[in-house]
C-alpha cells in the first residue's frame, strides 16, 4: 500500500509496526470510515485478514484465535452502532484475560455532537470493559507522527499482552479522503519507517522465604490442590510435579489443562464436582486448599469453599483478585506454572499416605458409576453424549464447550485422558454470547480438529456466524444439544415456580438445526444412538458440519439425580 495521503501514511506505518511486533491476524467488518486501516491491514503480506459482516461475531472470532495463539488479535470496525457492537466481546477478554486490540474508525472531532451520520462518541466507549483506551492525534505525514504511531503500535501491543491479557482500544477518528488517492503535496518526501519498541514480558515467581511459608501452611497436612481455568503451557506438569512431591489429590477443572494430556494422572481427580455433590468434602475433610488459576467451575467445591472459611485457603494467581468466596486466606502473586514447580521442590512433609489413596479409588469408583449411568435410558440424553464425544475424539483436538448446562455436563461427566485434548470456553464471564465464532477461530489458526459442544440457545444467539464457517471453509464439527430451550433453568429454584417458567425461562422455540444448517449449507446429522455418535466424532471433519442431539429438559433433571444416585451406591454411602 502506498502512502498515497496523510490517511495512509499512518495507517501502513501502523500495520508494519504491529506486525513488526508480531501481530498475524486481523478481523475486519465492512465499513467506509474504517477503509484506511482495512486496506492498510489487507495490503501487508505478513498479516491475516479475515472478514466479518457482524461486528460482534467478529470481535469473539478474534478471542478464539487469541485463546488458541496466546497472541493479540486486532479486530476492525467502521463508526456509530457497529463499534459499539465490539462491547461483549470486550467484556469477556477483560474477565478471561485475552489479548485484543480493538481498533475502531471515527468522524473527526468537528463531526462530533453535529447529527452527522453514524457519528457518536466513542471516546472511552467501552469504559471499564478495557485495560486501556486512547484517541490519538488525527493522521498527519510528518516524521514525528509516524514514530507516535509507531510507539503508539508498540504500546497498546504491551498493554494488551502483559499480565493480566486483555482488550486495549484505539480509537483512530479520519478525515476523508477514506481511499488510498494521491493527495499533491500531502505526502512530501520520503517517511522514515522507525522499528517499534521491543516489549519482553517476564514470569513472577515466589521467593525463597515465601516458599517456604507457603510449604509450611500445607506440610503434612490432608490438603488438596485446586487446578481451575488456566490454559498456558507447562501448566498440567507443574500441577503433577507439585502432586507427587506433595502427595496431595488434584481437582482438575477440565479447563485447567489438567484432566486432559500425555502427563502423569496419578493424582488427578477427575469428578470433583460429583464427589462434592454427594458429601465427599463433609466425609473427609481437607485441611488446606490451594489453587492455582481462576476458580473452579464446579459450584459445589465453591459452596464448601465459602461455607468452611476455617479451612486454610492458599490462591496463586499472576494478577487480579478472583476469590468470589471471599475465603482467601493468602493470595499469592505468581506464574501459577513456575509456582507449583517451585513448590514442588520444597516440600519435605507430604500429606498422609492414604490420603491420596483415599481419593483416587473414590474418584475411580464415581468415574465407572457415571459411564454407567450416563448410558441409561434410551439414547440420546446429554450425559451420554459427552460420554460418546470423550471417547470417539481424536488422540489430539479442540473442545470448545458452551456456557450453562453443556458446560457443567463436561465438567462432571468427561473423565481423565491421557488424550490431548485443549478444552476452551467462555470462562471471563460465563456467557453463551459469541461461542460458535469463538470455536471457528480457533479452528481457522489450530491445525488440530476442533469440536464445539453447546446448547441450543447458544447455537441460536450466534447462529449467522455460520456464514463465514461456510465461506471459509473452516473444519469444524458443531455438536448440539438441543433440548428445545434453556435448559440449565430445569435445574435451578426457577423450575419450582411454574406459572410464567416455560414463557420466561425454558423459552422453547421448536427450531431444527439440520433445516437451520442447511440455510448455511453446513452438512449435518441427527445422532440417534451413542455409537453413531462416538463414530461421527471420531472422524474429523474436513469443512463445517453439525450434530444434533435431540434431548429432553424435564428428562435430563431426572437422569442427574439418577447420576448421583449411583455415584452414592458405587461408595457405599
Amino acid at each position: 500500500m502506498r502512502r498515497t495521503n496523510r490517511n495512509y501514511a499512518i495507517t501502513t506505518a501502523f500495520a508494519n509496526a504491529l506486525a513488526a511486533l508480531g501481530l498475524k491476524y486481523v478481523c475486519v467488518s465492512p465499513g467506509s470510515r474504517s477503509s484506511p486501516l482495512a486496506l492498510a491491514f489487507a495490503s501487508h503480506p505478513d498479516l491475516t485478514t479475515v472478514v466479518h459482516l457482524d461486528e460482534r461475531s467478529s470481535g469473539f472470532f478474534a478471542i478464539g484465535i487469541a485463546k488458541a495463539t496466546g497472541r493479540p488479535v486486532a479486530v476492525v470496525t467502521t463508526s456509530g452502532t457497529a463499534a459499539a457492537e465490539l462491547l461483549p466481546a470486550a467484556v469477556e477478554a477483560l474477565h478471561a484475560r485475552v489479548p485484543l486490540l480493538l481498533l475502531t474508525a471515527d468522524r473527526p472531532p468537528e463531526l462530533r455532537n453535529t447529527g452527522a451520520s453514524q457519528t457518536i462518541d466513542q471516546v472511552k466507549l467501552f469504559g471499564t470493559a478495557v485495560k486501556w483506551s486512547h484517541e490519538p492525534a488525527l493522521p498527519e505525514a510528518s516524521p514525528e507522527a509516524i514514530r507516535a504511531t509507531t510507539t503508539l503500535a508498540a504500546h497498546a501491543f504491551a498493554i494488551a499482552g502483559e499480565a493480566p491479557a486483555g482488550p486495549v482500544h484505539l480509537n483512530l477518528a479520519f478525515r476523508e479522503p477514506l481511499v488510498p488517492i494521491e493527495v499533491p503535496k500531502e505526502v512530501v518526501g520520503e517517511l522514515p519507517r522507525p522499528q517499534p519498541t521491543g516489549f519482553l514480558s517476564g514470569r513472577l515467581n515466589i521467593d525463597e522465604g515465601s516458599t517456604r511459608h507457603i510449604a509450611s501452611l500445607l506440610a503434612g497436612k490432608r490438603a488438596l490442590v485446586l487446578a481451575g481455568t488456566e490454559d498456558r503451557p507447562g501448566m498440567a506438569g507443574a500441577i503433577e510435579q507439585l502432586a507427587a512431591s506433595s502427595q496431595m489429590p488434584v481437582l482438575a477443572d477440565p479447563f485447567s489443562g489438567v484432566r486432559a494430556g500425555p502427563h502423569d494422572h496419578t493424582h488427578v481427580i477427575a469428578h470433583g464436582d460429583c464427589l462434592a455433590q454427594i458429601g465427599m468434602f463433609e466425609r473427609y475433610r481437607p485441611e488446606a486448599v490451594i489453587r492455582f488459576g481462576g476458580p473452579p467451575l464446579a459450584a459445589s467445591v465453591s459452596r464448601f469453599l465459602a461455607a468452611n472459611p476455617d479451612v486454610p485457603q492458599v490462591i496463586v494467581d499472576e494478577a487480579g483478585w478472583r476469590d468470589p468466596t471471599m475465603t482467601g486466606g493468602l493470595l499469592v502473586r505468581a506464574d501459577p506454572a513456575l509456582a507449583a514447580v517451585t513448590l514442588a521442590k520444597a516440600f519435605t512433609a507430604p500429606a498422609p499416605a492414604d490420603w491420596v489413596a483415599l481419593w483416587r479409588e473414590a474418584n475411580r469408583k464415581v468415574a465407572a458409576a457415571l459411564d454407567s449411568s450416563g448410558r441409561w435410558g434410551r439414547f440420546p440424553t446429554e450425559p451420554a453424549a459427552v460420554l460418546a464425544i470423550a471417547g470417539g475424539l481424536p488422540e489430539q483436538a479442540n473442545l470448545w464447550v458452551g456456557s450453562s448446562q453443556p458446560m457443567r455436563h463436561v465438567d462432571f461427566y468427561f473423565p481423565s485422558t491421557r488424550k490431548r485434548i485443549r478444552f476452551f470456553a467462555h470462562r471471563g464471564t460465563n456467557g453463551i454470547d459469541g461461542f460458535l465464532s469463538a470455536g471457528l477461530g480457533t479452528a481457522l489458526v489450530d491445525p488440530a480438529p476442533t469440536y464445539l459442544l453447546g446448547g441450543d440457545l447458544t447455537i441460536l444467539y450466534d447462529i449467522t456466524a455460520l456464514e463465514v464457517a461456510t465461506r471459509m471453509e473452516i473444519p469444524v464439527t458443531i455438536i448440539v444439544l438441543n433440548n428445545n430451550g434453556g435448559g440449565i433453568f430445569n435445574h435451578l429454584p426457577q423450575a419450582a415456580f411454574p406459572n410464567h417458567f416455560e414463557r420466561l425461562f425454558g423459552t422453547p422455540h421448536g427450531l431444527g438445526f439440520r433445516e437451520l444448517a442447511a440455510a448455511f449449507k453446513v452438512p449435518s446429522l441427527l445422532a440417534e444412538n451413542f455409537e453413531q455418535l462416538r463414530t461421527a466424532v471420531a472422524s474429523p471433519a474436513k469443512g463445517p458440519r453439525l450434530i444434533e442431539v435431540v434431548t429432553d429438559r424435564e428428562n435430563e433433571v431426572r437422569l442427574h439425580h439418577q447420576a448421583l444416585d449411583a455415584a452414592r451406591r458405587a461408595l457405599g454411602w
